[in-house]
């Protein structure tokens, strides 16, 4: 089933490879620091706290504000203690995935992830997440956001799978070669 999903992202990056092909097309290296807040399904966790890191590229369409970001990465979620929880105290993935966004100063994005992750100490199986946000470009090299994500990691030979929502805020750190395409009108 994972290789079926990741064969559906192959028509994205076919697309982004032929669109941003072009002399005119833009790209910049991106590196996200994300710090949430959430809640874990199926039973009550009053806070968790989780950080991650995302390095991707991010290739501009010609003659709009539109992006389409691949990206790589990890995060870590601790769900606290004292939450009867004792198998699924914490989660963690390393994931690879796709971000669409557009805009200027104001950028409105949806990201999809697929990876491997953990739940506890020795549970291993796929993971996945979906999400949206809302980043800020605060300087050409700079932006601050705002996502919200449903997070997955299914235990295989179980029935069991960790759930949860996570919220927060995300730093972006753009390594600009292209001139400060994003900032023209």
């Amino acid at each position: 089933m994972r290789s079926i999903a990741l064969a559906g992202l192959l028509p994205a990056f076919a697309l982004a490879a032929i669109l941003t092909s072009t002399t005119k097309a833009h790209a910049e290296p991106i590196l996200g620091v994300d710090l949430d807040l959430g809640t874990a399904f199926r039973r009550q966790v009053d806070l968790s706290l989780g950080a991650g890191g995302r390095f991707g590229y991010r290739f501009h369409f010609p003659v709009t504000s539109f992006y389409l970001q691949p990206e790589l990465g990890g995060h870590y979620t601790s769900f606290g203690s004292g939450n009867d929880l004792a198998y699924f105290d914490h989660a963690g993935t390393a994931f690879g995935g796709i971000r669409l966004g557009f805009g200027h100063i104001v950028q409105p994005n949806f990201f999809a992830h697929l990876g491997l992750g953990f739940v506890g100490n020795n549970q291993l199986g796929p993971a996945a997440d979906i999400g949206g946000g809302l980043d800020f470009q605060i300087t050409r090299l700079f932006s601050l956001g705002v996502q919200a994500a449903y997070n997955t990691v299914t235990i295989p030979d179980s029935y069991y799978a960790a759930k949860w929502v996570s919220f927060g805020m995300n730093l972006g750190f753009h390594f600009d070669t292209g001139g400060g395409r994003r900032w023209r009108r």
